[in-house]
């Protein structure tokens, strides 16, 4: 076995980013409209993230958000 090959992109389903983001589907279809998440769709139904990609995003996404600045409340 070669172990000079890098591993292709790693596909998730809209569940499946939906669970290790902990987030509802439907939040992950309004990313994916909005063009926040990268998607390859065959078709009309078969629609895969690159997880990589996905969580690049949503590690900026994270780092800009209120509930994650910390600091008082008002």
């Amino acid at each position: 076995m070669n172990q000079n090959i890098e591993p292709g992109p790693c596909w998730f389903t809209r569940r499946q980013l939906a669970e290790r983001y902990q987030v509802h589907t439907r939040t992950i279809d309004e990313w994916r409209r909005l063009g926040y998440l990268p998607a390859a769709c065959i078709g009309t139904r078969l629609i895969r993230f690159d997880v990589v990609a996905c969580d690049h995003w949503f590690n900026k996404f994270r780092h800009t958000a209120k509930w994650e600045q910390g600091g008082a409340r008002k």
